[in-house]
């Protein structure tokens, strides 16, 4: 994926022959994958149209993160994929859930352990076999994801959390940069999920609701915890630091910080889409 960013506090954006020109420098079409625009930026409709015809999907994202929504072109694609994706919503719903909620465990225990934290997973993967229902498997996610977290803010200093999971808004640092960097990557993998033809809305461990993408909040679960490791080594190498981050109706990474970090997301981004491509894949092996 070729992942353009742009993330200022002014900036004047306008497309002509096949290029998008920010502040009069040229960036062609063909070196642009999925576009983030963070902020308020002056583009026409047309200019829009014209990018998105071009498969260039724009993720708009509000400059407090609050707000965001993907543009991508209309044209279906991939019917037969998308036949079978209902196919197995309707008849094998529970399995698949299952599949997914496994994966996550697991890459999270595994998380913990490069930190010297055991977790038994043999209890948990039973548990997950002997689900009847999927309200069942959400309760033994929950559960997990409490203890989970337990020993995850346990790695940072107290200085930067308050030692639980907190969201919508964040409430320190730690929570602030998982929140920032969640939604980055749910828009992320629904492009790609989109790219391919899946019906993104219709996921089988989130159940779908008006716009959300559902299906991408299903795959996110499985690379949480390699979010949240890169989180930890940010604070750990002192990438960002706590007066990076302003407190207003919740805690947010200011401007200046979220310039610091836009080269080791775009290399993290690289390391990780290859492993994002294949979890799509073997996601389409399971129907």
């Amino acid at each position: 994926m070729k992942l353009t960013i742009i993330d200022k506090k002014s900036a004047t954006l306008k497309t002509t022959n096949k290029t998008l020109v920010i502040d009069g420098q040229k960036l062609p079409f063909h070196l642009i994958d999925t576009l983030i625009l963070i902020g308020k930026y002056d583009l026409s409709s047309a200019d829009l149209i014209t990018m998105t015809q071009d498969n260039i999907r724009i993720l708009l994202i509000s400059s407090n993160f609050t707000q965001s929504t993907l543009l991508t072109a209309a044209a279906p694609k991939s019917a037969e994929l998308k036949l079978a994706h209902y196919r197995a919503l309707t008849h094998k719903p529970l399995p698949i859930a299952k599949w997914i909620l496994r994966q996550k465990i697991q890459t999270h225990i595994n998380q913990l352990k490069s930190h010297q934290v055991t977790i038994d997973p043999a209890p948990l993967m039973q548990k997950i076999d002997n689900a009847e229902t999927l309200d069942v498997l959400l309760g033994i996610e929950g559960s997990f994801s409490r203890s989970y977290f337990s020993h995850y803010f346990a790695l940072f200093p107290k200085v930067l959390h308050k030692g639980k999971r907190s969201k919508r808004p964040p409430l320190d640092p730690v929570n602030a940069l998982m929140s920032w960097f969640y939604t980055l990557f749910y828009h992320l993998i629904g492009v790609r999920l989109i790219g391919y033809g899946f019906e993104a809305g219709l996921g089988f461990l989130h159940r779908p609701f008006r716009d959300h993408m559902a299906l991408a909040s299903d795959l996110l679960e499985i690379f949480r915890a390699d979010i949240n490791d890169f989180v930890y080594e940010i604070f750990a190498k002192e990438l960002v630091r706590k007066n990076d981050f302003s407190k207003k109706n919740g805690v947010y990474l200011r401007f200046e910080g979220r310039k610091k970090l836009y080269q080791p997301f775009r290399e993290f981004h690289t390391l990780l889409q290859p492993r994002i491509d294949t979890t799509i894949a073997d996601l389409r092996s399971q129907f």
